[in-house]
């Protein structure tokens, strides 16, 4: 009898605990996850309340309204102010671009349900405010017409992207007009969905050169007035070595072979720095990582250098050839590092989001991912790209009265004529403002990126 009583206990502790295990369930999925499960795009009741929900706006650091909205037979459907403007930012639906990963903010759901405001100002959602400057993003996307490539735009301080156009654009509101047109814009061999800007990856050029001279200079085995050779071609750790000059320079100092684009210098410099070295800078500088924005990005990609061969793979990657394959907004960043003092700062392209009310839900700041090199090397490396402007290949991007250090770039290609490259931020010393601007088959760097980053350049620091 003792031994019925004590499974008659065991049998009722298992059925109170699977009451409460079933209780905790019920209340994490109807409660816990109320609000994740009513926004889930699949959830087909969701599907049906977000038509009659005011959807947010989006809105430029200036307030102009690049994606609205507007009644259409009792439906919220968006409309593009901008029109290709802020196609790569937009997107043309709700599941392209910033309405795809700022869906939830735009349309006020799950992490941003507010019974409350819902109480009070019925179903809607919020409002985005992105870091974009419309004056110089209207411009940007003018310049780049009839080319392809991408223009990138930051402040150096937090991170705050002030441009970012990708060529060729679309008219956002036209793409869905009809099944012809969209097929059309799907394949169009041009492939103007691709935003550039984060996606397209292009071999750096002597745009890179700015990152093999920081590294020499921080190790310690260079200064900018350290005399090199350069014998136009030569061999280098296995690898043939051409320079932009196939005469030579002869002797010259590493700020000079910055300024005149010197691929056997930095050839040279990238064999001193060593694998191990290089890689480890690499990493201080963030160079491969992805954009952490709220729109579609591709990690850089370099040589594995220990692999057969690594050490040619190295001496290419020291002037930007060989594997090396970086985004535009990677080397705005690497831009943004030197004009920063050598602080790694993340890139935001949103704000703040916001309410009707004006009331901010969510404020966005920039993000310090630490030191790459030192505070004086940024300030050397800085004034040896002002030197590329006063006295070398950079002359393109002057503007007289500001002091601006950039770096030019023709970036060799398997496939076409060389990506024309310029990287350049001003005012130097106490910058505001860097630009990167790549043109595919553009051919010289000077002649055709730098006047496209100048009038940026001088766009933004005139506001």
């Amino acid at each position: 009898m003792q031994e019925l009583s004590v499974n008659i206990r065991r049998i009722a502790l298992l059925v109170l605990w699977g009451f409460v295990l079933v209780s905790l369930l019920l209340g994490y999925w109807q409660i816990g996850r109320a609000a994740a499960l009513r926004a889930d795009p699949y959830n087909e009741q969701a599907q049906q309340r977000e038509k009659i929900i005011k959807p947010g706006r989006i809105l430029t650091a200036d307030g102009e309204v690049v994606l609205g909205a507007e009644k259409d037979g009792g439906e919220w459907v968006r409309t593009y102010p901008g029109g290709a403007v802020y196609c790569h930012l937009t997107g043309y639906d709700r599941k392209t671009g910033l309405q795809k990963s700022l869906r939830e903010a735009l349309l006020g759901v799950g992490a941003y349900e507010d019974w409350w405001r819902t109480v009070r100002y019925g179903a809607a959602g919020l409002d985005v405010e992105l870091t974009i400057n419309s004056g110089a993003q209207k411009l940007a996307t003018r310049l780049m017409r009839g080319k392809r490539g991408a223009v990138v735009a930051l402040e150096p301080s937090n991170g705050a992207i002030l441009v970012m156009v990708s060529a060729p654009s679309y008219d956002a509101g036209g793409v869905l007009d009809d099944k012809f047109t969209y097929e059309m814009f799907r394949n169009d061999p041009n492939s103007p969905e691709l935003n550039r800007a984060t996606q397209g990856l292009y071999p750096p050029g002597s745009v890179f050169k700015i990152f093999t001279a920081a590294v020499g200079l921080d190790a310690g085995l260079a200064a900018p007035d350290t005399v090199f050779t350069c014998g136009g071609v030569e061999r280098i750790a296995g690898s043939l070595v051409k320079c932009r000059k196939l005469s030579g320079h002869g002797r010259l100092t590493l700020s000079r072979a910055l300024a005149d684009s010197c691929n056997v210098v930095f050839a040279k410099l990238a064999e001193q720095i060593g694998v191990a070295r290089f890689r480890d800078y690499v990493k201080k500088f963030h160079l491969l990582d992805s954009s952490d924005i709220p729109l579609p990005g591709a990690q850089g990609r370099m040589a594995d250098f220990s692999a057969y061969k690594g050490e040619m793979a190295l001496v290419e990657a020291g002037f930007g050839q060989g594997a090396t394959l970086l985004t535009p907004l990677a080397m705005a960043r690497l831009a943004a590092t030197i004009a920063n003092g050598g602080n790694v700062v993340q890139p935001h392209l949103v704000a703040r989001i916001a309410g009707r009310d004006g009331g901010v839900v969510r404020e966005y700041t920039g993000r310090s991912l630490g030191q790459a090199i030192s505070a004086e090397t940024a300030r050397q490396v800085a004034g040896m790209m002002q030197e590329a402007v006063e006295k070398g290949t950079a002359g393109s991007v002057d503007l007289g009265g500001y002091r601006i250090a950039a770096k030019t770039g023709s970036a060799q290609n398997p496939h076409g004529e060389p990506h024309a490259w310029m990287v350049a931020f001003a005012p130097v010393p106490a910058p505001r403002v860097v630009v990167a601007v790549v043109v595919e088959n553009g051919g010289a760097g000077g002649s055709v990126a730098g006047p496209i980053a100048r009038e940026v350049l001088k766009a933004l620091l005139n506001e």
